[in-house]
């Protein structure tokens, strides 16, 4: 038994060692951890084409042709052996804030108006807005918008379109003045095919080239094809239906598949509420005349992400969204760049006019 003296100052000891223990303890590796920072999307950049539209009161310059042999699907490229391509001229030129949007045209003559392609108009279903309109009178012109740089490692870029005008894969025309071909990289006639890109993701800087160079650099697409061999099948609710008018597509590019040369490899539609078999080519639903759409791209560590919203010929008022795994999908692995585009980037096929607005480019980030 301790002496009466002792317990005491044993006690006021322990007292004065507790304490700090105690305050020690709040910053020990026992502690709760800190609540983790909250993660979101980012807007980078965006443009809407209200204020100063660009090239209004300057418009850039046509320059030859310069990127006919960049690879072997260009123009002049070894995968068309004896193939003289035409005599052409490009405009390449940065816009919006801090130059991030680039458009990139193509046309067979250096007369041709470059405002005939590309021009800031009244929205035709709002005329208080301001929209932009890429056409092609041509079937040999073409013209895209892309970003100026290659995009982050993980984005999400959206664009507003619709009142499409390339066609109706229906008529005998399709959209076409008449008698056009896919010269000089194919004999086919064009009118076979009309259409546009909603939205889609390269792995090389779109440019406008033959319809078989794209075929070659696509990963992951949001288009329509107005085809009259109604080659598309459509799901329209309850069953595909074989049908070229109007398809929307949402598809990436199989990685394990054949390529067959020209087409490419074969698709990884999404349609009804599922990835289809390889090489099934099925459309999601189709688009109405006069009618506005957004579409959307994200890539995240395992998926690209693609949407579109609006009014659908079958599926009515709705959001279709296809989550597409990343290792399924060409060229997608790290250290090959992704780019967007939308536009007409064919320069033997396509005829027509599509409007475009509200274009965002976010990215992922910690606040």
């Amino acid at each position: 038994m301790w002496p009466a003296g002792t317990r005491l100052l044993l006690c006021a000891t322990l007292l004065h060692c507790v304490a700090p223990l105690r305050a020690q303890s709040a910053n020990s590796p026992t502690a709760p951890p800190a609540a983790p920072q909250a993660s979101s999307w980012h807007v980078l950049y965006e443009e809407n084409f209200e204020g100063a539209a660009p090239f209004l009161n300057s418009s850039p310059a046509w320059a030859p042709d310069i990127h006919q042999t960049d690879d072997a699907f260009s123009d002049g490229g070894s995968h068309f052996p004896g193939v003289k391509p035409p005599t052409a001229w490009r405009i390449e030129a940065p816009f919006s804030k801090d130059g991030w949007l680039t458009v990139a045209a193509y046309s067979r003559s250096d007369k041709t108006a470059f405002g005939d392609l590309f021009s800031v108009v009244p929205d035709p279903a709002n005329p208080a807005n301001h929209v932009l309109r890429i056409a092609s009178p041509q079937s040999t012109d073409g013209l895209v918008i892309r970003p100026t740089a290659q995009l982050p490692a993980r984005y999400r870029v959206c664009v507003r379109a619709g009142y499409a005008s390339f066609g109706d894969g229906k008529s005998a025309r399709n959209g076409y003045a008449g008698k056009e071909t896919a010269e000089p990289w194919g004999t086919d006639p064009s009118s076979a095919e009309n259409g546009f890109y909603w939205l889609t993701i390269l792995d090389a800087a779109p440019r406008p080239h033959n319809n078989i160079w794209i075929h070659h650099h696509r990963k992951v697409v949001i288009d329509s094809d107005n085809n009259k061999d109604a080659w598309t099948n459509i799901w329209e609710g309850h069953s595909w239906v074989a049908d070229g008018q109007h398809p929307i597509m949402m598809f990436g590019l199989d990685k394990d598949g054949w390529d067959n040369g020209d087409n490419g490899l074969p698709f990884l539609s999404w349609s009804n509420n599922a990835l289809q078999p390889s090489g099934e080519i099925r459309a999601v639903d189709a688009y109405k005349d006069s009618t506005w759409y957004t579409a959307c791209i994200e890539r995240n560590p395992t998926d690209f992400v693609l949407s579109i919203s609006g009014d659908f010929k079958f599926g009515g008022q709705q959001t279709y969204t296809a989550p597409i795994p990343i290792k399924l999908v060409y060229r997608a692995e790290p250290g090959i760049p992704d780019f967007f585009m939308f536009g007409d980037p064919h320069n033997n096929y396509y005829r027509g006019s599509v409007y475009y607005d509200d274009i965002k480019l976010e990215t992922w980030s910690v606040k």
